[in-house]
Parts: C-alpha cells; sequence; structure tokens
C-alpha cells in the first residue's frame, strides 16, 4: 500500500512539473518551469516588502522615461514606490501606480538584477526584451508612469473613483474597446507597463465586441487586446494565416483603442 502511496505521488508530482513546463499562459515568464514562483514567493516574501509577495528585490534608482510633447514624463523615482509599500494583506500598493512599472523592472533591467543577467544568453537578451530597462534608461520605450489625459479629446474619456482607487471610461457611445488597464494614486489615471500588458497570459485576452459581449481572442507579447506578430507562432494555442497586412490592421487596431476618440480603429472584430 505504501509503495502504491508513493508511486502516485510521484506520477502526480511529474504531472505537474509536465504542465508547468508547457502553460501557455505564462509564456516565457514560466522561468525554469517554476511557474508562479517564477515571479512570487508566497512562503518566503522579501521582509517588509508587501508588494504582491514579489520574490525579487525591488530597484529604487531614477529611471529616465519618455518625455512626451506636452512635457509629461522624463523621470521615475523607483525608490518612492519602495518607501510606499503597504502590508500585502491591506490593499498593496493600490495607490502607488509605478509599482506596476517597476515590479517588472525587478527582473527586465538586467543591468539591476545580475541573476537575470547571467543567467539568460546573450542573445536572447537582445532578442526577447529582457533588458528593456538597462542602466535605468527607458527614453525609447512607450511612455510609462505617465498620467492619461482623462479630459483629450484626442483620447477615450476617463474618471478616476478616488475612493476604490478604479478608472473608468466615460464613454457610452460604444460598447467596445478599452482593453488596456489604467492605474490610478486616486486623483489622476496612469500609464504603466501593465497598462498594455497582462504578466499572466502570452498567448490569449478578453476583449468586448462590437455589441459589448466579451470574447477571447488570440494575443502575443502579454498585450491585453488583440495584437499579433508575425514572426511568433505559439502552437498550438497560437495558430493563424494572417497576412502581414491584416498583422499590421490588428495591432494598430490595439494602439486605436486608447490613441483615438471616438474611435472604430477597435471594434472587436478578429481575422
Amino acid at each position: 500500500m505504501r509503495k502504491a502511496i508513493v508511486l502516485l505521488l510521484a506520477v502526480m508530482l511529474m504531472a505537474a512539473l509536465g504542465v508547468a513546463q508547457v502553460d501557455p499562459m505564462l509564456g516565457d515568464h514560466n522561468v525554469n518551469s517554476a511557474g508562479c514562483q517564477a515571479c512570487h514567493a508566497p512562503h518566503n516574501a522579501l521582509p517588509g516588502q508587501g508588494a504582491y509577495l514579489w520574490a525579487f528585490a525591488i530597484p529604487t534608482g531614477t529611471y529616465h522615461t519618455y518625455l512626451t510633447s506636452d512635457g509629461n514624463g522624463g523621470t521615475m523615482n523607483a525608490g518612492q514606490m519602495t518607501a510606499g509599500l503597504t502590508n500585502a494583506m491591506s490593499s498593496p500598493v493600490a495607490n502607488l501606480p509605478m509599482a506596476h512599472t517597476v515590479l517588472c523592472l525587478s527582473c527586465h533591467d538586467t543591468s539591476f538584477n545580475l541573476a537575470m543577467a547571467t543567467g539568460i544568453p546573450g542573445s536572447q537578451v537582445a532578442t526577447r526584451n529582457y533588458n528593456i530597462g538597462a542602466s535605468e534608461n527607458l527614453t525609447g520605450d512607450h511612455p510609462v508612469d505617465i498620467i492619461y489625459p482623462l479630459t483629450n479629446p484626442t483620447y477615450w474619456r476617463a474618471t478616476v473613483n478616488a475612493t476604490n482607487m478604479t478608472v473608468s471610461f466615460t464613454d457610452t457611445t460604444y460598447a467596445y474597446g478599452h482593453p488596456a488597464r489604467l492605474f490610478t494614486d486616486g486623483t489622476n489615471a496612469y500609464v504603466e507597463c501593465t497598462t498594455c500588458h497582462n504578466p499572466h497570459n502570452q498567448t490569449q485576452t478578453v476583449v468586448p465586441n462590437q455589441t459589448g459581449v466579451l470574447q477571447a481572442v488570440n494575443t502575443t507579447h502579454y498585450v491585453r487586446g488583440q495584437y499579433r506578430a508575425t514572426n511568433e507562432q505559439i502552437a498550438p494555442t497560437y495558430v493563424s494565416t494572417n497576412t502581414p497586412a491584416q498583422y499590421t490592421v490588428d495591432n494598430a487596431n490595439f494602439c486605436m483603442s486608447c490613441h483615438s476618440y471616438p474611435s472604430n480603429g477597435f471594434n472587436g472584430n478578429v481575422h
């Protein structure tokens, strides 16, 4: 009986490891087949950290970010996030939008995270964007930790709820769009890395179609909206026969879901 139990446990363990190795949702974030523990430490969080039981040290420097034409952005003081962390059981970093960028940089700035820098081949660092925040330089990337223009007529209009720290789009004419996520400090809405990226799902996302009904669509690069790359085929979940022109349309539509108001650019249609 004891042998049977041991054998059963061994089979279950191997099955669990097999699932972790091929998890299509976590994709590259399933580092060393560790599953959730590739980023989180549920039983051994760093002392005083409190942010989603994060498993890595957090950058504390000042990052140079994209400066918009209206003077928005330019720098991001990561140390402000570390100083303001709260207990993970009590609304973790709810009023610290930059956390949703800085936590990404704890791995994606390989000049800060030496373990990541030495553990990944240089060719992959160059081709897979592991080293996005190298040397605290984000000036060539999409603006992060900047205020979203809530009332700008060329963007989707939105309002901030200071009580529950949520951001709601106020447009009602169009049931679709808005796959991105905004973060708030209770006063302003901010664009962060996870505004466009969902770190927990590499291959699929859920968007509302033209009638407001949610539907799953294929995506790549952890993008929250309908977005695809011609050089990235992720089988078996992601299989496509689209032409390059169709990829271009899809990807432009995702950008238009924030950058045009009101827009037919993102209407939930899929190829």
